[in-house]
C-alpha cells in the first residue's frame, strides 16, 4: 500500500487526545452508606470491570476513527503490476493516426472511428485538472497548445482522414516538444495507429525515460488491397493525332489472384480500358489519341475496398507542335540523318553547313547535332553552352580529323570528359544501360546476349572522375561508345564514332533510329506526368514568365514561392486531383498532376510481437491492449493504483458507531 499525500500521516498525532482524554479523566465518586455491604461488594468488583473494558472499547474506536479519517486524507492505494509512481497531476498528449490505411476496416468498424472512441475514453479517465494536449498527422498550430476536455472531443470528432504522413519518430518528438512547458509531475503519451512497418520507426534515447509512451494498435482485418502505383508514356513527348501508349503498374498486397479492369479517362472523357489479372504486380497497356496540342488531363481508375485513396491515378501531359532539330556538317549531311529526322512531321528538322550556320538561330532549337566537324570556333562553342545552360541538348559525332585541342578546350570549358586518340582497332560493344530513359520501351525484355553494332575504330574518352557523365553503351575495354552529359539545364551526348561506314554500322544498326529518335524527343524536355501531395517543390522547366505564380483549381488557389527554377509547395496542395499553374499575366504554364503517396498502399503492420518487445526494451513503453469500453477504467487503475480511501471512509464511520453504541448501550 502506497500513500499519495503521505504528508497528512503526520496527523495521526492525534490519536493521543483521545489516550489522554482517557488517561486524565478522573470522576468524584459520592460516598453512600449502607446497612449491610456484603451484597454491594460483590457488585462493585462487578461492575467495575465491565466499566473498564468499555472505557478501553470506546478509545480504541476514537483512536482507529480519527486514524481512517487521517488514512482517507492521505489517499492510499494498490500500484498495479504496470502502474507507475501516482503523481498528483498529469499532462497527456494524445496522437491519432489518421493517415489513409485507418480507412480499414476491422470488427469494431472504421479504424479512425475506433481510434476516436479510444482518444476519448483516454481523456475521460484523467481529472479536469490535468493538462490535456491532442495532435493527429496534419501537425496544426493548435495541437502544440494545452485544451480544455471540452475543446478535445470537438477536434477529436472533426477529425478526417488526411494524406499527411509522418513517422513514429515525427509524432513522438512532436508530441515531447508540446508537454516540454507542461509543470505536471507526469507526463503520459498515447499513440493510436495501426502501426503500418513503413512509418514504424519508433526510437526512445535513454532521456525519454521520464515520459510514459503508451501504445495502442487498431489492427484491422488481413485484408487485400490493390492500387496504381505509377503509370509513364511511351514516348518522352507525344505527339497529335498519333497513337500514343500508356503504361500502368498495378500492384497488389495479401489477395489472391483476380481479374481487375483499370479505366482511362483523357480531359474527362473516357478513352481506354484493359482488363489483366493481378496477383502481385502487373503492368497494363493502354492505347489513346488525341487531336490537339495543348496540355491534357488523364486519370487512372479502378475499384476496389475499403481503401480507396490509390484507386485513382492523375497524370498531365503536353502534346508539342514541334521540336525543331538543327543538324551542322562541315561537308556533307550524312543521309541517316536526313531520313530519319525529314521525313517525320513530329520534328522541324534543317540542316546547314557549318560555313553558313548563324550561331544566334541556334537557341531556338531543342537538339544541336554535330556531325563531322573539323575544329570548333570560339563563337560556335559560345553558342553551344549557352544552349545548354538553357535546357538544349547537343549531339556530338566526331569525324577522324578533328582538331583535338579544340574539342579538348570545348569539353574543358564544360567539365565533361574530351577526346583522347583514335583507337583503329576492332572492338566490340558489350553493356547498355537499360535504366536510362532513352531505352525505354525500346526493347520488351532485357537481353544479356545483344546484337551491338560492329565498331572498326573509335576516339577514346578520358573518363574523367570529376563529370557527371554516364555510359549509354561500353565497350568490353570499359571505354565509353556513347556518353551523357548534363550541362547547365541541358544535355549533351559524345558519340565515340562518326556515322561513316569507317567507323562502324552504328547508322545502319537497328539501335541507331530509337537511340536518335529518343535523343530528340527528350531534347524537348522530359516530361514529369505527375506530383506526390506532400512533395516540397517541384521544377519550374521555364522561367521566363512573370511573377508571382499561382496554382488553381476551382475555388482553391495558393500562391507557391519560386526561387532557383523551383516551385516551394509549402504542404498547399493537401488533395490529389489536377491543378493549373499561371503566371501573374494569367498565363497557363502548365497543368500540375498530384496523387496521394502509396506508401501505405501495401497494409503491412507491426504484429503484436514486435510492439510487445518494444515495450519489453525500455521501461517507459507500455503496450495497451483494451477497447474503448475498459480502456478508461484501466488507464485510472493505471494511474492511481487501486484507490483505498473509500474504505477509510467507511471504516471511520463504522468506529464512529461502534463508538456511540457502546456509550449508549453498556
Amino acid at each position: 500500500m502506497v500513500f499519495l499525500y503521505s504528508s497528512f500521516l503526520y496527523a495521526l498525532a492525534l490519536v493521543a487526545v483521545p489516550i489522554i482524554i482517557h488517561l486524565f479523566n478522573f470522576r468524584k465518586f459520592k460516598t453512600v452508606y449502607f446497612s449491610n455491604v456484603q451484597f454491594l461488594k460483590s457488585v462493585k468488583e462487578k461492575t467495575k470491570s465491565q466499566s473498564q473494558l468499555k472505557h478501553l472499547l470506546i478509545l480504541l474506536s476514537r483512536i482507529l476513527t480519527i486514524a481512517f479519517i487521517v488514512f482517507a486524507f492521505a489517499q492510499p492505494y494498490l500500484k498495479s503490476e504496470d502502474s507507475d509512481d501516482v503523481a498528483k497531476k498529469h499532462a497527456v498528449s494524445v496522437y491519432i493516426d489518421n493517415s489513409f490505411s485507418m480507412d480499414a476496416e476491422n470488427e469494431s468498424g472504421r479504424l479512425l472511428q475506433a481510434a476516436k472512441q479510444q482518444a476519448s475514453a483516454i481523456f475521460d479517465a484523467y481529472s479536469p485538472n490535468d493538462d490535456f494536449y491532442f495532435s493527429d498527422n496534419d501537425f496544426r498550430p493548435i495541437h502544440q497548445r494545452k485544451l480544455a476536455k471540452e475543446q478535445l472531443l470537438e477536434e477529436i470528432n472533426a477529425i478526417e482522414s488526411s494524406a499527411k504522413l509522418n513517422s513514429l519518430n515525427q509524432v513522438f518528438k512532436r508530441q515531447k516538444y508540446s508537454l516540454e512547458n507542461s509543470t505536471a509531475e507526469k507526463k503520459d503519451i498515447y499513440i493510436i495507429s495501426d502501426f503500418q512497418k513503413t512509418i514504424a520507426d519508433l526510437d526512445i534515447e535513454n532521456a525519454d525515460s521520464t515520459y510514459s509512451i503508451r501504445l495502442i494498435q487498431t489492427k484491422p482485418y488481413d485484408n487485400g488491397n490493390i492500387y496504381i502505383d505509377s503509370c509513364w508514356l511511351d514516348k518522352p513527348n507525344p505527339q497529335a493525332k498519333s497513337n500514343i501508349t500508356l503504361y500502368a503498374r498495378l500492384k497488389a498486397h495479401n489477395i489472391e489472384e483476380r481479374d481487375v479492369s483499370i479505366k482511362l479517362s483523357i480531359d474527362n472523357q473516357q478513352r481506354a480500358i484493359a482488363n489483366t489479372t493481378l496477383q502481385d504486380e502487373s503492368i497494363v497497356q493502354l492505347n489513346f489519341t488525341v487531336n490537339k496540342t495543348s496540355w491534357h488531363n488523364g486519370t487512372l481508375s479502378l475499384q476496389d475496398y475499403p481503401i480507396t485513396f490509390d484507386d485513382e491515378f492523375h497524370f498531365s501531359f503536353e502534346i508539342k507542335p514541334q521540336i525543331n532539330v538543327q543538324h551542322i556538317y562541315d561537308k556533307k549531311a550524312h543521309p541517316s540523318l536526313v531520313k530519319l529526322f525529314n521525313e517525320d512531321n513530329y520534328f522541324n528538322y534543317s540542316s546547314q553547313n557549318i560555313n553558313q550556320i548563324n550561331f544566334t538561330d541556334l537557341s531556338q532549337n531543342q537538339l544541336i547535332i554535330l556531325e563531322g566537324i573539323t575544329t570548333l570556333s570560339s563563337g560556335l562553342k559560345q553558342s553551344l553552352l549557352n544552349a545548354l545552360e538553357d535546357g538544349q541538348s547537343v549531339l556530338v559525332f566526331p569525324t577522324k580529323d578533328i582538331d583535338l585541342d579544340s574539342y579538348k578546350s570545348f569539353s574543358t570549358d564544360m567539365g565533361i570528359d574530351y577526346y583522347q586518340s583514335l583507337v583503329e582497332t576492332e572492338t566490340a560493344i558489350s553493356k547498355i544501360d537499360y535504366q536510362n530513359a532513352l531505352f525505354d520501351g525500346v526493347f520488351e525484355r532485357f537481353e544479356e546476349r545483344l546484337n551491338f553494332p560492329k565498331v572498326d575504330s573509335y576516339f577514346s574518352l578520358s573518363q574523367l572522375n570529376n563529370t557527371n557523365g554516364s555510359s549509354l553503351l561500353t565497350f568490353d575495354n570499359k571505354s565509353h561508345f556513347l556518353s551523357e552529359y548534363k550541362v547547365g539545364e541541358g544535355t549533351i551526348y559524345l558519340s565515340a564514332v562518326g556515322l561513316d561506314k569507317s567507323f562502324s554500322n552504328f547508322s545502319k544498326h537497328a539501335l541507331f533510329v530509337p537511340i536518335l529518335y529518343n535523343i530528340a524527343s527528350y531534347s524537348g524536355g522530359k516530361q514529369q506526368l505527375y506530383y506526390t501531395v506532400g512533395d516540397e517543390s517541384i521544377p519550374l522547366i521555364n522561367s521566363g514568365f512573370s511573377k508571382p505564380f499561382s496554382i488553381q483549381q476551382g475555388e482553391f488557389e495558393c500562391i507557391p514561392n519560386a526561387r532557383d527554377k523551383s516551385l516551394f509547395l509549402a504542404n498547399q496542395i493537401t488533395s490529389a486531383g489536377h491543378y493549373n499553374l499561371f503566371d501573374n499575366d494569367k498565363v497557363l504554364i502548365s497543368q500540375l498532376a498530384f496523387n496521394y503517396d502509396r506508401l501505405e498502399s501495401p497494409l503491412t503492420t507491426l504484429e503484436n510481437d514486435d510492439l510487445t518487445a518494444l515495450s519489453q526494451r525500455f521501461s517507459n513503453i507500455l503496450l495497451i491492449d483494451k477497447n474503448s469500453d475498459t480502456i478508461s477504467s484501466y488507464l485510472k487503475t493505471l494511474n492511481t493504483g487501486t484507490p483505498l480511501w473509500i474504505y477509510c471512509i467507511v471504516l471511520a464511520l463504522l468506529f464512529l458507531i461502534i463508538e456511540t453504541l457502546l456509550i449508549r448501550l453498556l
